[in-house]
């Protein structure tokens, strides 16, 4: 397996974070992959659910952080799948079991067989 970077930052103060202590110095690590995730914030946090209320995600950043390709982005995506609806209205997903990438940096599967089709049968 590819070796993952480092993103683990040193405290620069004492701290409390979800009831766990940090102290000044310690070593700690950000895992993106648990972002949009909290079980505590979303109820069955790990099934898509696109009509989420209240998601502060932080997909595309935050503060000076924020991305400046969000609002294309997100331009894209609608126009991807309204066309992949409109052309092909039925949609399976292939009965494989998911394989998610190993890496502590990005949540994501390995592939996502699905069958589009615009004609039943």
């Amino acid at each position: 397996m590819k070796a993952q970077p480092t993103y683990a930052r040193l405290a620069p103060q004492d701290t409390q974070i979800g009831g766990k202590q940090i102290r000044k110095r310690q070593a700690v690590m950000a895992v993106m992959a648990a972002a949009n995730r909290d079980p505590e914030r979303f109820p069955d946090p790990d099934r898509l659910d696109i009509t989420r209320q209240d998601n502060r995600h932080v997909a595309f950043g935050w503060g000076a952080h924020f991305c400046f390709g969000a609002p294309l982005a997100r331009i894209e995506g609608q126009i991807v799948f309204e066309e992949l609806i409109r052309s092909f209205p039925i949609w399976s997903l292939e009965p494989e079991p998911l394989v998610w990438r190993t890496n502590l940096g990005l949540r994501g599967l390995t592939a996502l067989p699905v069958t589009f089709s615009n004609a039943p049968g």
